[in-house]
């Protein structure tokens, strides 16, 4: 049988990227949903759990994850010929974020008006709110529950179930000045419908419902919504007593363009960055010999609430990162008057979705830098720091993406235009690492439904594993110069 082109074999291995994408994404909705998909790639790949309260226990050669209030997650390798001395050995990092711009549930979420009940919502991130409306709308997070023992536990749900939806005004209704743009009010116009209460009031008299009025959960969530969450968790609406929800597009990622060279899917910024890097740290660490004669410890990590700054115990402003990394260390003894040296061969990846040039708006980017689709991973670089690369480290990640055979492209923001920022120089600036800004070219940024390219999707993955692999063998190279 004749051997298939070398053209063929790419465009499978980038439809087989992309499907494991899809995959992934479709099981999250929530940053504790894409914590528990990292969770569930790194388990099939034979990682061991730790946990963050209690001692750990490593050796050489292992695999390893922690989580944090399960919206946040580090994974790492520790390589079969780690060196404690501060001579070989560093930390080969990727950062990303497990979080997306949505609406979230009020802690009183209990609202309606003309006969339809709602649901009260507060914006979370940048949104680009108009893309929420006309869309089936599902929840999922976290919901404490009140178990039999009357102990308190956290559990997760997921409802893809299109469950509310957000109507546009007819246009006809809209006057001379709001044609001009659409900008609805958050406070007032962004309140899903979930249900009509005639339908609600026929429902709970055919099934008799009754909610107790004593019990609070029923004045601040509506009885139909804590039946849905209830349903889903096996458990009464009673002993529900609190909960963080995300809504989220109930449509599921998909394939899309004549040649399926699109991925239409939610929270493309960043899941598909956290994606690439668990998926590409677990493809490292399963492959030969990589683990057992690397001298690195290679961590993939995941911070929550970057759409909002970072500043939480479990974003990247935390110290929770740090202290993870310096209890690694401490495992092997590593002396503190050695560990700067260990940071000193360390390097950051900060994996973050960029702004790929649309073809109705070119002039919106900078003319010599607009990353197209299908043209490699892109590096982000701001002389105010809204990045961190610097063309050191610019340098060194072309290297591993030339081992890697994957294009790179360069992105900086129109003078005239403001720029947004990662967690690239929030953990350069707390590790004292080198660090670059990168990312997959997208469009629509922060709208309900993103789109990349499929051949992004494999070259991101294709880099992630590959910087693993490669990175020292380059560093050391570039140091002997």
């Amino acid at each position: 049988m004749a051997a298939e082109p070398p053209a063929k074999k790419a465009r499978l291995n980038t439809l087989e990227a992309a499907h494991s994408f899809l995959d992934f994404v479709n099981k999250t909705g929530s940053p504790y949903h894409t914590v528990s998909a990292c969770v569930e790639t790194l388990r099939a790949a034979g990682f061991q759990e730790l946990p963050d309260g209690t001692a750990w226990e490593l050796k050489r050669g292992g695999k390893y994850f922690v989580t944090k209030n399960f919206s946040e997650i580090m994974a790492f390798t520790v390589g079969g010929k780690f060196r404690n001395d501060g001579e070989e050995s560093g930390f080969c990092m990727i950062g990303t974020h497990s979080d997306s711009p949505c609406l979230r549930l009020r802690p009183n979420s209990k609202i309606g008006s003309s006969g339809m009940l709602q649901v009260g919502i507060m914006t979370y991130g940048g949104g680009m709110w108009h893309t929420w409306f006309d869309r089936p709308l599902g929840v999922a997070g976290k919901v404490i529950v009140r178990q039999a023992n009357g102990a308190m536990a956290e559990r997760l749900v997921h409802i893809p179930k299109p469950l509310m939806v957000l109507p546009n005004l007819a246009i006809h209704l809209y006057n001379a000045e709001e044609h001009k743009g659409f900008a609805p009010n958050k406070e007032s116009n962004l309140q899903p419908v979930i249900c009509s209460k005639s339908f609600d009031d026929a429902a709970a008299s055919s099934n008799g419902r009754t909610p107790d009025p004593k019990d609070p959960i029923y004045a601040r969530h509506h009885a139909v919504l804590l039946e849905a969450v209830a349903k889903e968790l096996g458990c009464k609406c009673e002993d529900i007593v609190d909960a963080d929800l995300c809504l989220m597009d109930a449509s599921p990622s998909n394939l899309v363009g004549v040649y399926e060279e699109f991925i239409s899917s939610p929270r493309i910024d960043n899941v598909v960055s956290t994606w690439a890097a668990m998926k590409g740290i677990a493809d490292y660490a399963t492959s030969g010999d990589n683990l057992a004669n690397s001298v690195d410890i290679c961590v993939a990590v995941s911070f929550d609430d970057e759409e909002v700054g970072s500043e939480s115990f479990v974003g990247a402003q935390s110290e929770t990162f740090p202290a993870w990394l310096t209890r690694i260390l401490n495992c092997f003894q590593v002396p503190l008057t050695q560990q700067p040296r260990i940071y000193t061969r360390s390097f950051m990846v900060s994996a973050d979705c960029a702004h790929g040039v649309h073809p109705n708006y070119a002039a919106k980017h900078q003319t010599e830098h607009r990353p197209e689709f299908h043209k490699g991973i892109v590096i982000k670089t701001n002389a105010n720091q809204r990045y961190a690369t610097t063309p050191m480290t610019a340098s060194l990640f072309r290297e591993i993406c030339k081992k890697a055979d994957v294009p790179v492209q360069d992105f900086i923001v129109r003078n005239d235009s403001p720029c947004g920022t990662t967690i690239g120089p929030i953990s350069a600036s707390k590790l004292g690492v080198r660090t670059i800004d990168v990312g997959a070219p997208q469009w629509s940024m922060h709208s309900i439904r993103e789109t990349c390219a499929t051949s992004d999707a494999g070259h991101l993955l294709n880099l992630c594993t590959s910087f693993y692999k490669e990175f020292r063998k380059i560093d050391d190279a570039a140091a002997q110069l």
